[in-house]
């Protein structure tokens, strides 16, 4: 995959994910890469996510972790860029909690998103704890987004 330029170079730890999960569906015919996937995927959400993502950067912000940024949905959409490729869109964040990916593919217009999640500290276990509800949630919504 080629590196897109991104003005933050972000690498991945070298060891095997500590956790992570994929969701896949069907993709319309007019989405052709990747990227358009993902980012209409994110841009089709229900307002209410972007609610819950506002108030997840307001508390996650107490404890000193990454809020700055766009809010809600947009904060998904400016993830620093790891590689891209037509078929397959890579962003991701390091944090002092965890680092995380989400790598998106498209495939015979069929879309798989793959959340990959390192834990940098104890804490990190926590955070996906209190969020893997609503992240599956989110995640299916965001293939909705593209059907």
């Amino acid at each position: 995959m080629k590196d897109t330029g991104s003005t933050a170079r972000m690498i991945r730890p070298d060891r095997p994910a500590d956790w992570s999960d994929g969701h896949q569906g069907p993709v319309r015919p007019d989405i052709s890469t990747a990227r358009e996937a993902f980012e209409q995927g994110f841009l089709n959400l229900p307002g209410w996510v972007g609610f819950a993502l506002n108030l997840r950067n307001r508390i996650v912000g107490l404890f000193g972790l990454t809020t700055t940024g766009p809010d809600g949905q947009e904060m998904m959409l400016n993830l620093p860029v790891i590689g891209e490729t037509s078929d397959r869109y890579e962003v991701g964040l390091i944090d002092r909690h965890l680092t995380f990916t989400i790598t998106t593919e498209l495939t015979d217009q069929r879309l798989k998103m793959t959340t990959s999640i390192w834990y940098n500290h104890w804490v990190g276990r926590a955070y996906l704890a209190l969020v893997l509800i609503p992240h599956k949630i989110i995640v299916r919504l965001a293939l909705r987004g593209v059907k």
